[in-house]
């Protein structure tokens, strides 16, 4: 088991404003039908207590995102102050049950009405909830199955089998998010893209429809890629490049002329600063900090 004293978090972007990308289609369009916007309320992985921002001033928090101001992936209460003012969302689909994603009693304090995890663990979830509720009104815990697509505000959210363990009996999540012509995988924790969730999101043999946005993990960093406490469960930058590479040789992924690939969940030990995650990227990756919004 890892000793994740030794992890400390940083978040990219404490000190950077928040900011919209968009290709240049997307821009002339204004965010059009089926485009989806992606905030990114922590980009780190697991840390202390106590979150120490790193020498220029940033902090990554917990991962998670926020789809349409609606719907998140993930959440812990290290998440609130990324959160825009007044938005609440009403649904959260959680990857696993690690505690740097998710968080019973942030989600009720939340005002969360709808839980969705894999259904391996949806009854572990159910008390976790029950447990945290103290009074508080409970949210209702859903299950799903690999391959089952949930609807949340107009956007699909199918579960897919993430190369990652939290306990025995659990099986974690990536999730595919569908909405008009958009298809975007994101993929935190994991390592790699298991072989089964390439054939159940439609990526194996003739491609009908491709992805066209990528987030991925890259825990590991320069120097970390070979650690057995990484390695079997996480990927690194270098391992999402490959990635990307298979992915549009093979025309399962066609993102817009432009448009990179996002990396997420970031460990300050193995990338200190944003400007030095920037400097190791391999070609059409991008690093998300806290706080970043982009359309896809």
């Amino acid at each position: 088991m890892i000793d994740r004293r030794y992890f400390i978090g940083m978040s990219a972007a404490a000190a950077l404003s928040p900011r919209s990308v968009l290709s240049a289609e997307e821009g002339a369009a204004g965010g059009s039908e089926g485009a989806l916007k992606v905030r990114f309320l922590g980009t780190g992985g697991w840390t202390p207590k106590k979150v120490v921002p790193n020498a220029d001033g940033e902090i990554r928090r917990f991962s998670s995102i926020l789809v349409d101001g609606r719907t998140l992936v993930d959440y812990t209460a290290r998440n609130v102050e990324t959160l825009p003012d007044g938005c609440r969302p009403e649904a959260v689909f959680y990857t696993h049950s690690h505690p740097d994603h998710f968080n019973a009693n942030a989600a009720i304090a939340l005002g969360v009405k709808r839980v969705w995890c894999h259904e391996s663990w949806v009854k572990a979830a159910r008390e976790m909830f029950a447990s945290a509720a103290k009074g508080r009104a409970l949210p209702e815990v859903n299950g799903i199955a690999f391959g089952q697509k949930v609807e949340e505000d107009g956007v699909s959210f199918t579960s897919l089998p993430a190369n990652h363990t939290a306990r025995m009996e659990e099986r974690c999540s990536i999730y595919l998010l569908e909405k008009g012509a958009t298809r975007l995988l994101y993929a935190t924790d994991t390592g790699g893209i298991p072989g089964e969730a390439i054939r159940l999101a439609g990526l194996q043999g003739n491609v009908e429809r491709p992805l066209t946005a990528l987030i991925m993990e890259a825990t590991a960093g320069p120097g970390y890629e070979d650690r057995a406490d990484i390695f079997f469960t996480h990927s690194s930058a270098a391992l999402v490049g490959r990635t990307v590479k298979a992915l549009l040789a093979s025309k399962r992924y066609c993102p817009p002329e432009g448009r990179p690939a996002w990396i997420t969940h970031f460990i300050r030990h193995t990338y200190p600063k944003q400007s030095e995650i920037k400097a190791r990227l391999p070609e059409g990756l991008e690093a998300a900090y806290d706080g970043l919004e982009i359309m896809v």
